[in-house]
């Protein structure tokens, strides 16, 4: 690694520090054991840690735009690492195929070259849903019909 993508690395890292809640955990150049072999560790830029919710965040700083490699990389390091989400952050933008292919997958891109405050400020606003699933098995209707009406027969046969 350089000095120069160290301190880019550092300055997406205290950005998150700042904007994120005060109960999540934000570390810069982390080491995280790999889910397939522990033993192995797996460096990450910066990893953001909320309660159950694991987030990665991956910077390049070049001078071209990168392009779809990454992201595929990225896709597969989510997949690995069991992270929640990844964020690209490029200090030089995306090639075209690189924003179809985050898009597609989920991949959240920041592009350092036209940022703006409202991006900034939006780069936290992940959330944690939980969803609850019910299941009926063996269930039973009972229908009670009145004598009375016309069809009551037809009904009651099936």
């Amino acid at each position: 690694m350089s000095k120069k993508s160290d301190e880019f690395e550092f300055m997406i890292a205290r950005i998150h520090e700042i904007l994120e809640s005060e109960n999540a955990n934000v570390e810069w150049n982390d080491k995280v054991p790999d889910p397939d072999n522990p033993s192995q560790l797996r460096q990450i830029d910066v990893s953001v840690r909320n309660g159950r919710m694991f987030n990665i965040i991956e910077c390049r700083i070049h001078q071209v735009k990168q392009d779809v490699k990454w992201i595929e990389e990225l896709i597969g390091r989510r997949f690995s690492l069991k992270a929640d989400t990844v964020i690209a952050v490029s200090s030089s933008g995306f090639t075209s195929g690189a924003i179809k292919k985050a898009k597609k997958y989920g991949v959240i891109l920041k592009d350092l070259v036209n940022l703006t405050d409202e991006d900034v400020l939006s780069w936290t606003k992940a959330i944690d849903i939980n969803i609850i699933f019910y299941r009926y098995e063996e269930f039973y209707v009972k229908l009670l019909f009145d004598r009375s009406e016309e069809h009551t027969s037809e009904l009651q046969s099936h």
